[in-house]
């Protein structure tokens, strides 16, 4: 179930200049993001178009819970994080979909809550290939957690 209009159910050009596609998982779709200021920090999004996770079934609703978790446990594990960040706002974009933001102690945000857009001075970004390596592994990882591997 998609909704024209829906920034994730689109992901049209502009969305795919910041989100780079990793993988799915039992309930849902993880993303890579293009600012990777903190290392491993991804976007999940709930396969389908529900703008609040009440909405969801409680069947498939706990999926998408073992979908994040896994991804969380992951991002925590290969990047060495000391904390993660759960960001679910959603009031311009009305799809459910976690933020899952690795924090690092004495790095930006540390102690707050983590910064979406941080100064464009201060983003860190990779080559391709290093997009490319670091999707895979998170791919090999998340999956293999979740037993799709």
């Amino acid at each position: 179930m998609k909704k024209q209009g829906c920034y994730y159910c689109d992901r049209d050009e502009g969305f795919r200049e910041l989100l780079f596609e990793i993988c799915d998982l039992k309930a849902s779709k993880i993303f890579l993001c293009k600012d990777q200021t903190l290392p491993g920090r991804c976007t999940i999004m709930f396969k389908d178009h529900y703008e609040e996770i009440y909405e969801i079934p409680k069947a498939e609703r706990d999926l998408y819970m073992d979908d994040v978790c896994a991804l969380a446990e992951t991002i925590k594990e290969l990047f060495g994080a000391d904390k993660i960040n759960y960001g679910i706002y959603g009031d311009c974009c009305r799809h459910v979909h976690y933020t899952i933001c690795p924090k690092y102690e004495g790095k930006l945000g540390w102690g707050t809550t983590f910064v979406m857009f941080p100064d464009p001075s201060e983003r860190i970004y990779l080559t391709d290939e290093e997009y490319e390596e670091r999707k895979a592994l998170i791919k090999k990882a998340v999956r293999a957690k979740l037993g799709l591997e």
